[in-house]
């Protein structure tokens, strides 16, 4: 006799929770899943929501790394639905069974989001997992536990005009204009979403005289990270850090696509004037994340910066940094599978090993397919099942995944 089970949400994308900045308070519904070889009593049965955040303190020459808790929420399924009082709950019937849960989300303002892309420092990271818990109602059952990393969308806000046709999107125009020396013009869209292969800036310039030749252009977006993050708890083994209130203050930025350059080979004081120039700049997916400006302690910004180089060595380069927000569309379970197919392959060879080991099935069906979409992040992460918010040093990136 045994069980196995696994965790369905009600949400539009498995384990991935669109949070609503207009409601106060926001329910997260789903299912335990049960495969039951008979009826079973169970004593344990609940539902945790873990968040966890690791920084590295600016107290030192060597920072230090602590973790503290974000956010943590259970639904305890024995309270819920122990009408006789016995402290158990029965499921009656073999097969396939549903234990339904409700769990309760702190509203967004108060959560950094996630993604499948994650901010990709040594300084801060944070995760959210959904942790499954039962154990049987005997004396020598053990404790089982499934997880899923959870991933948190915050909306972006809607530029005015915009819409998910590409081609519609709003245009931005920046320029430079020196009487009787150069001018130049650029225009991209105003955002671009997650999952974009590419965006593309128009340029149109015209050397006003001989002495501003134009030798080359460069055009790349860069991602700005401003984070100043205070502990809300003390850390008695953490000098200067025993009380509330030490910071994590990281001030980056980051190339999160390819550097479009062309070349004035012809060294045509035309360049660029009589036919403007389509620039096609490759992204970077695995580095971008979404634009942040709703938390006082995280800004995640991101532009566009072009830049001009003259055949005249003296003359200084002219850049051009023009703003873009990026989004969350577009992304989709299929992409996220993707991303994460490498470590998706080592988490269920893993877990197929584990399994064998202790001789039961892991991994539960639902009404259509459940699967198990991301591994574990192990950003600072724990794999242990012991929801305490302990976290290893080593960094997981989607490059070395």
């Amino acid at each position: 006799m045994g069980f196995t089970f696994d965790i369905i949400l009600n949400t539009e994308q498995p384990f991935i929770v669109e949070l609503d900045t207009k409601s106060q308070l926001q329910t997260l519904t789903g299912d335990i899943v049960l495969q039951l070889d008979s009826p079973e009593k169970f004593k344990v049965a609940k539902v945790d929501i873990h968040g966890h955040i690791g920084v590295a303190l600016n107290i030192d020459t060597k920072p230090v790394i602590v973790h503290e808790r974000l956010v943590g929420s259970t639904f305890d399924l024995i309270a819920a639905n122990d009408t006789e009082g016995h402290g158990t709950i029965r499921v009656p019937e073999s097969g396939t069974q549903y234990l339904p849960f409700r769990i309760d989300l702190p509203h967004p303002d108060v959560l950094p989001p996630t993604l499948i892309n994650k901010l990709d420092t040594h300084y801060i990271d944070w995760k959210y997992e959904i942790h499954a818990t039962l154990q049987r109602d005997s004396i020598f059952s053990s404790t089982r536990i499934v997880k899923h990393d959870l991933i948190l969308r915050r909306p972006i806000p809607t530029t005015v005009g915009a819409s998910e046709d590409q081609s519609s999107t709003p245009l931005l125009t920046a320029s430079t204009d020196l009487p009787k020396q150069f001018r130049c013009k650029v225009t991209i869209p105003s955002r671009i979403s997650l999952n974009q292969e590419k965006l593309r800036a128009t340029v149109d310039m015209k050397a006003r005289h001989k002495s501003f030749m134009i030798k080359e252009i460069d055009i790349a977006v860069v991602q700005t990270e401003d984070i100043n993050y205070t502990t809300k708890r003390g850390h008695p083994n953490v000098e200067n850090a025993q009380e509330p209130g030490a910071s994590c203050t990281v001030k980056g930025s980051r190339l999160v696509s390819s550097i479009k350059k062309v070349e004035n080979e012809d060294f045509d004081l035309d360049f660029g004037r009589k036919k403007p120039l389509e620039l096609d700049i490759r992204l970077d997916n695995f580095q971008l994340i979404p634009s942040e400006h709703s938390l006082d302690w995280l800004n995640i910004s991101h532009i566009v910066r072009f830049t001009v180089y003259f055949m005249d060595v003296n003359l200084p380069p002219n850049t051009l940094e023009m703003p873009l927000i990026v989004d969350h569309e577009g992304v989709s379970a299929e992409t996220i599978t993707s991303l994460k197919s490498g470590a998706e392959a080592r988490a269920a060879t893993e877990a197929g090993a584990e399994a064998e080991a202790a001789g039961v099935t892991t991994t539960v069906k639902n009404k259509s397919v459940t699967r198990r979409l991301i591994d574990s992040l192990d950003i600072f992460g724990s794999r242990s099942g012991s929801g305490s918010d302990s976290h290893s040093d080593r960094e997981s990136t989607p490059e070395a995944d």
